[in-house]
């Protein structure tokens, strides 16, 4: 099992967070560049939904995302395809804070696919992971909050086989 995890404080509400994590047109402007999401049954991010989500950089290899638990303070999804597993996108208040995290857990089946990620996939989803998470504060809080000394992401990565 291959976990990841990335987390981030924001000066905001969680109000504010849920509609940046599940309304399209936010998502487009902190979610990476490097995936595409492409819709299959219901509205992104809504319970029971489910979208193609695409790496660019496997020839736009990827997996079905069905969002299989939502309230208000996280969002599940399960994946099936090319890797097995799940994402959890979880928030809180902690003063007047919201702490975002972003946990995704997989497996992949395919060996050669599974040698690239144990390798260096792995060091670019990690990246990919803290660099959305970054900008997700910076469109919430503003360029200049996001580089005080206040607000800065820890992370923890964990890869499991």
């Amino acid at each position: 099992m291959i976990v990841q995890e990335e987390w981030v404080s924001i000066a905001t509400t969680p109000d504010v967070v849920v509609r940046y994590l599940t309304e399209p047109a936010l998502m487009n402007q902190w979610r990476s560049p490097l995936i595409t999401f492409e819709p299959i049954e219901g509205e992104l991010m809504t319970l029971g939904s489910s979208h193609m989500m695409r790496l660019k950089s496997l020839a736009l290899a990827g997996a079905t995302y069905h969002v299989v638990e939502r309230d208000d303070q996280h969002i599940l999804l399960k994946m099936s395809g090319l890797w097995e597993g799940q994402e959890l996108w979880r928030w809180f208040v902690d003063g007047s804070r919201v702490v975002v995290q972003n946990r995704v857990e997989y497996e992949v089946a395919n060996e050669s696919l599974r040698v690239f990620v144990v390798g260096i996939g792995r060091f670019m989803a990690e990246l990919d992971m803290r660099i959305q998470l970054f900008r997700l504060r910076e469109l919430i809080e503003g360029p200049a909050a996001s580089r005080s000394a206040g607000s800065r992401s820890s992370q923890r990565v964990v890869v499991e086989e």
